[in-house]
This record gives C-alpha cells, structure tokens and sequence, in this order.
C-alpha cells in the first residue's frame, strides 16, 4: 500500500513537473557567427529571428507562452558550437535556430543528432547534408543547385577559364561549392587554372589576389564571405581593373558593397530571395525589420525569418504528443517572404535562386 501510495504521489509530482514546464517560456537557443568576418550575416540572422519572436509574443505567443531567444557566438569555432549545443541541452531548448555556415552545421550535426534537438538552419547549404532523415532542417538549396547555375553562367559570359579563391573557415561549404562548380564546368569544356586557399597558413588578401591573376584568367570566383570578397577584390582591382569578378552567394550581404566600394562594382552573385519582390508580405517584413534596427535585411535575415515561420508553425499546430521534427517533416507548405517554404522527407528545403549584379552600389538583378 504505501509503496503505491510512493508512486501515486511520483506520477502526480511529474505531472506538476511538466505541467510548469509547459506554461513556461518557449526556449529557442540560436548559434552563428556574431564576431568576426562575416559576422554581419549571423548578426542579420539573429535580427530576424528576434523579430519574428517578438511579432509572435506580441500576439500573445503560442498557447500563451512567451518565446525566449537564447543567443551564442560559434566564433567559427567548431568545438565552440559543440558545446553551445550542449549547453542548449542543459538549458532545455524547445529548438535551435542556426548555424549560418555549413563547417558549424557539420561540427554540430552529430551533437544535436545524439541529444535529439531540433535544429533549423537558415543557410547551411553543403551538398553533403541532402538526403538524410535527422534532426537538421535547411531552408536553403545545396551548393549543387549554386555551383553548378554558377559554371553555366561562367560559360554563358565566355568566362571558359577562371581561378577560384577558397575560405577555409568555412570548408565544408567552399569544397562542397567548388567541387559541384567543377564538375558542370568541366561538361562545358571550361577551365580551373588557379585555386587559392585563403585564411589558412598565414596567406595575406595581397599575395592570394596576385596568385589568382597568374596565368592569365578571364574570370575569377570568390568562395568567400562578404568581408573576405571585398578585401579580395580591392586586392585585385590594384592588378586589374578590369577583369569579371563573381561571388559565392555566401558573400551577398550589404557589407560587401559598404567595403568593397568602386572594386566590386560589376560583380556577380546569386540570391536566395528577390529583393525587389512587391508583394505586401516581403515589404512589410522589410519596413519592419528597417524600423527596427535601422539596416536593410539581407539573405541571411530573409531565410531565417522564413526558419522561424516554419518553426513557430510546428510548434504551435503540432499535437501535444507529436515530436517536434515530425510535426516540421509533415507541415503543410507556409508562405513565406518569396516563396512557398516545405520541407521534403530527409527535412530539406529548396529556394529560387536569382542572379545579380552591383551597379552604382546597388544589388541590381539580372534578368
């Protein structure tokens, strides 16, 4: 009698337990690179996501619960996000948003998979992720789909022989990026006659920039973030003024015209979103953001406030006894800011891509 008594008196404490728990605050913790190069991306991110949390908070949250961002720096430092995950953990995240890199994304990976966390990435978009059933989703197209409209758009401009500069704090993303830019390049007879590894074995922007411009290319790719191509490209303005830069997308942020000025001027990159999309949702989002933190949102702040309408979705429509990641893997289709967001059976998304070009200072599309 009194061991059932014991255990009655468990099974209600646990009922309180988790009962507390769930008219708590919605814990999301959020993991990028807020300092450093490229640090304006992940801070961009963790605009948007704020935003949006505070648009749903304000609408008196989900089931009444307020959403808490729980904000840490990678530092680009694998081990670093390895531990904010576990940290996370401890904490109780209900999710993570993040990261924005995809060497971060695969250093977290096995972290989250083994504590069973929910992870929405806004960016990571190594070809290497596709195809797998875990606890990762990505909004965003793989390097492959990037790459490979890269090389046909290289060809297409008569760029048939290119070098190609490569970040190495990034890896998973640059090798990914480049191996798939290869491989269609290769199809239209093109050539790769440099390939430049910088922020690695203490190369300086000068002597990368001069051994991109050997041999004579007619076209030249940075796999760099935004801070790296316009350095890179001041570099390469003082060797030529006028041979045909392109960037990865990665770079496709307002820091690289505010830094890069005159010498990225004709440049070309691809974006996840149209920026000049009238529809009325993307332009309040737009006026929102603006207000809020006197900046123009770029990719970053498109896709991960798209990462938090998918996600706060899942939350708030999921059955009280549904996992989360399969209550994200079954969401019907969202509208997001661009484009229709769904995740397909392994939980990755895809995004229309846009070429464009700076002109006069401006991210100007082309058609």
């Amino acid at each position: 009698m009194r061991s059932n008594r014991v255990l009655y008196l468990l099974l209600i404490g646990c009922f309180f337990l988790v009962a507390c728990d769930q008219s708590g605050p919605i814990k999301v913790g959020f993991i990028a690179g807020l300092s450093g190069p490229g640090g304006d991306a992940g801070t961009a991110s963790l605009n948007a996501l704020k935003l949006a949390a505070q648009q749903i908070n304000d609408d008196g949250g989900i089931d009444g619960r307020m959403i808490e961002i729980i904000p840490r720096d990678d530092e680009k430092s694998p081990e670093t996000a390895q531990n904010h995950v576990r940290e996370f953990d401890k904490l109780g995240v209900d999710a993570i948003v993040g990261p924005i890199i995809s060497s971060i994304g695969m250093a977290m990976l096995p972290v989250i998979n083994d504590l069973g966390i929910v992870t929405v990435s806004p960016t990571v978009s190594a070809a290497e992720f596709a195809g797998f059933r875990d606890y990762l989703f990505r909004m965003n197209t793989t390097t492959r789909q990037n790459a490979r409209a890269y090389a046909k758009r290289s060809i297409d401009l008569n760029h048939s022989t290119v070098s190609i500069a490569l970040d190495g704090e990034n890896e998973a993303f640059t090798d990914s990026w480049y191996r798939e830019f290869l491989l269609e390049f290769d199809e239209f007879d093109g050539r790769v006659i440099s390939k430049v590894w910088i922020n690695v074995d203490g190369i300086s922007l000068a002597d990368a920039a001069a051994q991109l411009m050997e041999n004579s290319p007619n076209g030249i790719v940075l796999i760099t973030n935004s801070t790296d191509s316009a350095e890179l490209a001041r570099e390469i303005r003082k060797l030529s003024a006028d041979i045909p830069l392109a960037s990865a997308e990665w770079a496709g942020t307002e820091t690289l015209i505010e830094l890069g000025g005159a010498a990225v001027e004709g440049m070309e990159l691809v974006q996840a979103y149209d920026r000049y999309d009238d529809n009325p949702r993307f332009q309040q989002f737009v006026a929102d953001y603006t207000a809020m933190f006197n900046e123009t949102p770029g990719y970053s702040a498109v896709l991960t406030y798209d990462a938090a309408t998918v996600l706060f979705t899942a939350l708030k429509t999921k059955h009280p006894d549904q996992r989360l990641d399969d209550a994200l893997a079954t969401l019907p289709p969202q509208m997001g800011l661009n484009q229709e967001l769904v995740f397909d059976q392994f939980g990755d998304g895809n995004r229309s891509s846009y070429f464009v070009t700076i002109q006069d200072g401006k991210f100007i599309r082309v058609e």
